[in-house]
């Protein structure tokens, strides 16, 4: 029986900014992971969880996926299969498209790799267009005043 390594890391979440808080448990073996994300005090629109690689201009982003709050503002998201070989530094919860804003952050290696607003010109970045599963643009309509139909011009009686 040969006997493969296996890793498992609690990752604590803390807030970027705001009352939420969080946690998350990784576990890895021959480069393929699982992921186990719980937070609260999340805003009560959809926040998006992403793996964060390397700088602002030349790193990599693993998208994980969207959680979506419930009545306490709480969520948990489970991921399964995920490739970790790629030398992921930080997990990170933001809010989703259009208005990119890190609200959870935590490390994934014993030491920082990069500062905060760093993390969030990554995740604006990224979030700068929409993911295949984000809400649709909100459309905003022109408001017109109603004109006057042809109908209602008076006559025109020449004399």
């Amino acid at each position: 029986m040969q006997k493969t390594p296996f890793q498992r890391m609690y990752i604590l979440l803390r807030p970027a900014g705001g009352q939420a808080t969080g946690f998350a448990r990784m576990e890895c073996q021959r480069g393929r992971g699982r992921l186990s994300i719980h937070a609260s005090g999340l805003p009560e629109k959809p926040v998006r969880a992403l793996l964060l690689s390397g700088d602002v201009h030349s790193g990599a982003v693993l998208d994980l996926g969207l959680l979506h709050p419930m009545g306490g503002q709480q969520a948990a998201l489970c991921r399964d299969h995920i490739g970790l070989q790629g030398g992921y530094q930080a997990l990170v919860l933001a809010t989703d498209w259009p208005d990119a804003k890190l609200l959870l952050y935590g490390w994934l290696r014993g030491r920082p790799c990069c500062t905060l607003w760093q993390m969030q010109e990554s995740v604006q970045r990224y979030l700068a267009y929409p993911a295949a599963d984000s809400a649709p643009a909100p459309v905003e309509y022109e408001e017109k005043r109603p004109e006057r139909s042809v109908l209602m011009l008076r006559r025109r009686v020449s004399t």
